[in-house]
C-alpha cells in the first residue's frame, strides 16, 4: 500500500515537473505569442516604466537605475502583472 502511495506521488510530480520544463522553456526562448483574443474580446494593453517614466513595451531592453546601481532588464509578464527581468548588472550597450 505505502509503495503504491509513493509511486503515484511520483508519478505525479514528474508530470508536474514535465509541464513546468516546458513552460520554463518557452520563457526562456522569449518567442511565446499570445493567442488572438475571442470575439469580443481584447487584451490590455501592459507596458513597463523605466526609471524615467518612459514607457517601455513587452519584450524591450532597458537600463534601469536602481539607487547607484545601473541594471541591464528586460520587460516581461509575471502572472498577469508587467515585471522587469533582470539581464545583466550595468548597461553595456544601451
Amino acid at each position: 500500500m505505502l509503495k503504491s502511495v509513493f509511486f503515484a506521488a511520483a508519478i505525479a510530480a514528474g508530470l508536474t515537473l514535465s509541464a513546468g520544463d516546458a513552460s520554463a522553456e518557452r520563457i526562456r526562448n522569449h518567442n511565446f505569442s499570445q493567442p488572438p483574443a475571442k470575439d469580443g474580446y481584447s487584451y490590455p494593453d501592459c507596458y513597463c516604466t523605466d526609471s524615467k517614466g518612459q514607457r517601455v513595451e513587452m519584450g524591450q531592453k532597458a537600463c534601469l537605475i536602481i539607487g547607484s546601481r545601473r541594471v541591464l532588464a528586460r520587460c516581461d509578464m509575471s502572472v498577469n502583472n508587467p515585471t522587469w527581468r533582470h539581464e545583466s548588472e550595468g548597461c553595456p550597450g544601451v
